[in-house]
C-alpha cells in the first residue's frame, strides 16, 4: 500500500515538472516570437495592438486618432447633450507614451512576475485605462458649461406660512456633474474614439426631510400669533414668524472625503442633519438696528461766569448696542420659546465733559486774549464775522489736541447765515459767501500766540489789509483761511483743557482762552524789513514771539516772516 502511494506522488511530481517545463517552453517561445513586439492580448484605447512593434503600434494609434479628429461627437449628461468635433476636445495625442506603457506589460519585474503577467495577458487581455489623448482648454469650458446646465440644487425641507398656519415645503433631491470624474470619463472615451460620450451625474440627497423638519415646528409655533419683541433704550422691535423662518438654518453633517481635485466631489454622511436658528443671521439683524439705538455722548457746553467755568448746556451720555451679547440673548430666548420682550444689551458711554467732571478739566484762569479791530467793515462783512465767531464760542480743546479752524468752522454758505463779501481768491478779489472770516481766524491766531501755544499751520494774506494791522501799527500778525486748502492750526500743549470764549463788541473781536496757565507769549514787532504801510507796494515784515515760563524767563523764541504783494495785483472781479 505504501509503495502504491509513493508511486502516485512520484507520478504527480513528474507530471508537474513536465507541465511546468511545457509552460516555460511555451512562454519562452512566446517571448521569442514577440521579441520587440507588444504581447498578445494587449489593447490600447480600445484598439488591439498585440504582435505589433512599437513603431507599428504608434502609427496605428496615431492614424486612428487622426481620423477621429474630424469626427462629430455627442457629449451627453442626463437629458442634456452637445455636439462637438473631436478635434475641439482633444488637446494633444501622446501615442508614444501609451505604447511604451503597453509594451512594458509582461516585461517588468523578476522572471516569475513576468511569467505571471504574460499568462494574464494570454487569458484575460489588457486595456490601458489611461488615454493617449489629453483634454483641450475648450473641453474644460464645455464641461463647466454642461455642469451648470445639469446642476439641480438640493432643496431641503423648509417652513412657510400658509394662511397664518405653519406648513412645510417638501425636500427635493439635487443633481450635479462631478467635474473631476467627468474629466476622466471624457478623456477615456475620447481615447476610445467614441462618437457618443456619456458622462455620469451624481445625485445629491437633501440633508433635511419633511418628516425631520416637522419635528422642529416647536421653534416657530410660539411666535405665530405673537411676535418676538426686542427692547433697547425705550425702543421696541417686533420679529414676526416670517422673519424667524428666515433665521432657521440646517446644520450640515456632510464633510468631503478629501481635498483632492477628484475626491472633493464625493461626500460622506457623518450624522443626522439638524435645524436651528442661525446665529449669524440674528447678529446681522441686531447689527441693522444698532443705528436706531446707538447714541454718541455729548459733552456739556461750558461758559465762564465770575471767572469760573460752569455748565451752559448739560451733557448727554451715549449708548452703544452690544451686538454680540444681544445676539446671545435673542438666541437663548428663541431656544426656550420666550414670550416676554428680550432686553438687548446696551452699554453706557459717559460724556467726557459734564457737571461731574468740570472741576477735573483744569479750566481755572484766563491764559490769553487775542484782539482785532475792523472799523469801516461793510454790513455783510460784519454779519460774517459775527456768525463765524459764534461758531467758536464754547469750544473745548483736549490736552494735546490740534485745533483746526476750518474743521470747527464747518459749512460756509447762505444756509448757515453767511452773506457775500470780498475775499482774495487766486490773483483777484471777488464776492463770496463768508468774506471776512479771516478776521475771526486772525484773532484766534493772536490768542494762540499769546498763550505760548505751538502754531502748526498759518498762512498770511496775499497783500496787507488794514483790518489786520491794529493794534500793532504794522501788518504781519494775521492768518487767512480758505478751508480745506488753507487752514490755521495750533496745538494745546498745556496739559489741561482749554475753553474758548468769543465776544464781538461793535467792530472789536476778542478770543479768550481759559485753562491752566503754564506759560505765556509775548510779541515783539512786527517790523518792516522792506517796504512800508503803502499797501500798493510789496513789503516784508517780521515779528518775534517769545514764549516765557511763569517766572518770566524766555524758554523759546519764534521768528515769523511775512511777505506781502502789491494790492494792485489783485483787482476786484466784476
Amino acid at each position: 500500500m505504501a509503495k502504491e502511494k509513493t508511486s502516485i506522488w512520484f507520478k504527480l511530481g513528474i507530471g508537474a515538472v513536465i507541465a511546468a517545463a511545457g509552460a516555460l517552453t511555451l512562454l519562452y517561445a512566446l517571448r521569442l516570437a514577440y521579441a520587440n513586439r507588444v504581447f498578445p492580448g494587449v489593447y490600447g484605447d480600445g484598439i488591439y495592438l498585440g504582435g505589433l512593434t512599437k513603431k507599428e503600434a504608434i502609427k496605428l494609434l496615431d492614424g486612428q486618432v487622426a481620423a477621429y479628429q474630424s469626427t462629430a461627437v455627442t457629449v451627453a449628461v442626463g437629458s442634456n447633450s452637445r455636439n462637438y468635433y473631436a478635434n475641439d476636445l482633444i488637446g494633444r495625442n501622446d501615442s508614444a507614451k501609451l505604447v511604451d506603457d503597453l509594451y512594458s506589460l509582461g516585461r517588468i519585474g523578476n522572471p516569475f512576475t513576468q511569467i505571471f503577467d504574460q499568462l494574464g495577458l494570454l487569458v484575460f487581455g489588457s486595456d490601458k485605462t489611461v488615454s493617449s489623448v489629453s483634454l483641450s482648454p475648450q473641453a474644460a469650458t464645455a464641461l463647466s458649461s454642461l455642469a451648470n446646465e445639469t446642476a439641480q440644487p438640493v432643496s431641503n425641507a423648509s417652513f412657510m406660512l400658509n394662511g397664518g398656519e405653519l406648513a412645510v415645503n417638501p425636500a427635493q433631491p439635487g443633481k450635479r456633474l462631478g467635474l473631476g470624474l467627468a474629466a476622466l470619463q471624457l478623456q477615456s472615451q475620447l481615447g476610445q474614439l467614441k462618437k457618443d460620450i456619456v458622462l455620469d451625474t451624481t445625485t445629491l440627497q437633501p440633508q433635511l426631510s419633511s418628516s425631520q423638519l416637522g419635528d422642529e415646528s416647536k421653534l416657530v409655533e410660539p411666535y405665530l400669533q405673537k411676535p418676538l419683541v426686542l427692547s433697547a433704550a425705550g425702543k421696541s422691535f417686533s420679529i414676526d414668524a416670517n422673519t424667524l423662518i428666515g433665521w432657521l438654518n440646517v446644520s450640515s453633517p456632510i464633510k468631503p472625503y478629501s481635498s483632492s481635485l477628484l475626491n472633493n466631489f464625493y461626500n460622506r454622511q457623518l450624522g443626522q442633519a439638524g435645524v436651528g436658528f442661525d446665529k449669524n443671521q440674528i447678529a446681522g439683524f441686531v447689527g441693522s438696528i444698532a443705528a436706531q439705538v446707538n447714541q454718541e455722548p455729548q459733552d456739556a457746553q461750558l461758559t465762564i461766569e465770575g471767572g469760573k467755568a460752569s455748565v451752559f448746556v448739560q451733557s448727554r451720555d451715549g449708548r452703544k448696542l452690544d451686538v454680540a451679547a444681544s445676539t446671545d440673548a435673542v438666541l437663548e430666548a428663541l431656544k426656550t420659546g420666550q414670550s416676554q420682550p428680550v432686553q438687548l444689551a446696551v452699554s453706557v458711554q459717559k460724556a467726557a465733559v459734564s457737571s461731574d467732571t468740570i472741576d477735573q478739566l483744569g479750566i481755572k484762569e484766563l491764559i490769553s486774549e487775542g484782539v482785532s479791530y475792523f472799523p469801516g467793515s461793510s454790513a455783510n462783512r460784519m454779519q460774517n464775522i459775527r456768525v463765524g465767531a459764534a461758531r467758536f464760542n464754547g469750544i473745548l480743546l483736549k490736552p494735546g489736541q490740534v485745533f483746526s479752524f476750518g474743521e470747527y468752522l464747518g459749512e460756509v454758505g447762505p444756509e448757515t447765515g453767511y452773506l457775500p463779501s470780498l475775499v482774495i481768491l487766486g490773483n483777484r478779489e471777488e464776492f463770496q459767501y463768508g468774506g471776512g472770516l479771516c478776521q475771526v481766524s486772525s484773532t484766534a491766531y493772536r490768542a494762540a500766540l499769546l498763550a505760548g501755544l505751538p502754531i502748526v499751520q498759518r498762512v498770511s494774506h496775499a497783500f496787507a489789509i488794514s483790518y489786520y494791522t491794529e493794534p500793532y501799527g504794522v501788518p504781519g500778525v494775521d492768518a487767512t483761511v480758505y478751508y480745506p486748502q488753507v487752514d490755521m492750526k495750533f496745538r494745546n500743549d498745556t496739559g489741561s483743557y482749554i475753553l474758548i470764549q468769543t465776544t464781538m463788541t461793535g467792530t472789536t473781536l476778542k478770543f479768550s482762552f481759559y485753562g491752566t496757565k503754564t506759560k505765556t507769549g509775548a510779541i515783539r514787532g512786527p517790523f518792516f524789513v522792506s517796504g512800508n504801510s503803502d499797501t500798493t507796494k510789496p513789503s516784508q515784515t517780521v515779528f518775534y514771539r517769545d514764549v516765557l515760563d511763569l517766572a518770566g524767563k524766555v524758554i523759546k523764541t519764534d521768528t515769523v516772516n511775512t511777505s506781502y504783494k502789491s494790492s494792485l495785483d489783485f483787482p476786484v472781479a466784476n
